[in-house]
């Protein structure tokens, strides 16, 4: 959902607003300012929340990690 979109906080109205109105552009709006922190955080939250679902307890997530740059990376990791 978020290869090749704009992203863009949700929080940020003027922004949001504006890329509502341009056409076919692929914009998703999330609920956190998108940093590569928070991006990894929002992933890990909709995957672990898949493999949840489609795996039972046979497969639990324990790590997300994001690339910026192949030396720059952000990861979320389960805290339980």
């Amino acid at each position: 959902v978020w290869d090749h979109a704009f992203l863009v906080y949700s929080g940020d109205r003027v922004v949001a607003e504006f890329l509502r109105t341009m056409p076919d552009h692929r914009t998703v709006e999330l609920p956190c300012v998108p940093t590569a922190e928070n991006l990894a955080q929002e992933a890990f939250r909709i995957l672990d929340a898949v493999y949840r679902d489609t795996y039972g307890n046979h497969l639990r997530l324990e790590q997300v990690r994001l690339y910026e740059t192949p030396n720059c990376w952000a990861d979320a990791t389960r805290k339980e």
